[in-house]
């Protein structure tokens, strides 16, 4: 099963960064195109690239699309954040607790991150079946917003049983508080 998760944990991480790198390309492309639109209607060129740069312009709602985009990159990326414990920490103070409290926190710490990311992911798909239920969509697009809740599950959900296999595996370590 140690396998099968962390294939499935690249393998989101990876989707979410090609989803990045694509966002990041849009971006570009869009304030190329942007630029490209305000050089065609400058004064002090006399109208001479206007049907060179015809019909360019910024991409159609790139912003809808970067903000509803960015929350499933950030889920895609945390189950390989709590796969490799690479979370933001201040050891300063646990590091001079005396061991079994430290043992302690190595087993809560996990726990806990299971029991809220799996309410995350619950109340995500609450959401998700709300939205789909009211046929809201984006704005300017018209894409139904469920798409992007639903496209955040996964690395809720993921984040949820690596951390909860992680509080197992704390829990199986007798006597060691190490990661």
């Amino acid at each position: 099963m140690a396998r099968a998760l962390d294939f499935a944990v690249r393998a989101l991480a990876l989707a979410g960064g090609l989803a990045l790198l694509g966002l990041i390309a849009m971006v570009g492309l869009s304030a190329l195109g942007s630029a490209a639109q305000k050089l065609s209607h400058a004064a002090w060129l006399g109208g001479t690239v206007t049907g060179v740069l015809a019909g360019l312009g910024p991409i159609k709602a790139s912003f809808e699309l970067i903000e509803a985009s960015l929350p499933m990159i950030v889920f895609a990326a945390l189950p390989l954040v709590q796969h490799n414990h690479a979370h933001a920490r201040v050891d300063f103070l646990a590091e001079r607790l005396p061991h079994p409290v430290r043992r302690v926190l190595a087993i809560a710490w996990p726990a806990l991150t299971a029991l809220l990311m799996a309410v995350i992911a619950w109340r995500l798909g609450a959401g998700m079946l709300g939205k789909m239920r009211s046929g809201t969509t984006t704005f300017l697009l018209g894409w139904p917003l469920w798409w992007f809740y639903a496209a955040c599950l996964p690395g809720a959900w993921l984040t949820a049983l690596v951390a909860a296999a992680q509080t197992g595996a704390a829990l199986a370590r007798p006597g060691r508080s190490a990661r």
